[in-house]
């Protein structure tokens, strides 16, 4: 099953200060490979989603998957 994710993830990343290399480090992934899961080209795996929302909620009080991924 295909998930569309929306361009939020890249709003949320930039907002919490993160950049693209930061998150694919912490996630322990090629910076390319973080690259083609925030354009949509490859899915992010669900334990994926739930450790980026981990990193971002340190920045972004409250924030959800839904928020992050599907919004």
């Amino acid at each position: 099953m295909i998930i569309k994710i929306s361009n939020s993830v890249k709003r949320y990343r930039q907002f919490a200060g993160y950049t693209q290399q930061s998150i694919a480090k912490e996630l322990n992934m090629p910076l390319s490979t973080y690259q083609q899961k925030e354009q949509g080209r490859i899915n992010f795996s669900h334990s994926e989603m739930e450790n980026i929302k981990l990193l971002l909620s340190k920045e972004i009080k409250n924030v959800t998957i839904d928020d992050i991924f599907f919004n």
